[in-house]
């Protein structure tokens, strides 16, 4: 899978940067959002809690590239999704694991 989209990085243009930008942003938003009611309606240890909140902002998965190559739709919006989404969980993963070591261990 990775090999595929390296493959089409390599011609990607950004155009579609604002693609990008707007999938790197509200993939982890909207995984957030879901996430956030569920961490206190569902009967979770703090550790389940923080996987879920880990989880729930992980950036855009390099398995949609391949889903949108093989039916023709518009794999090149859907690799610059990828990119920056990807580049993006640089900057929301760091905060999001701060979160979740501070709800496993509160502090004293």
């Amino acid at each position: 899978m990775l090999f595929a989209l390296g493959v089409r990085l390599l011609e990607i243009d950004f155009s579609d940067w604002r693609t990008g930008l707007l999938g790197a942003v509200l993939c982890p938003l909207s995984g957030l959002v879901i996430a956030l009611p569920l961490m206190w309606l569902l009967p979770l240890n703090p550790l389940q809690t923080a996987t879920l909140l880990v989880f729930a902002a992980l950036p855009p998965a390099v398995l949609n590239y391949l889903v949108a190559e093989q039916y023709k739709l518009a794999p090149h919006k859907v690799a610059s999704l990828v990119l920056i989404g990807n580049l993006g969980s640089l900057i929301v993963m760091p905060l999001t694991l701060a979160a979740a070591f501070a709800w496993i261990q509160p502090p004293p």
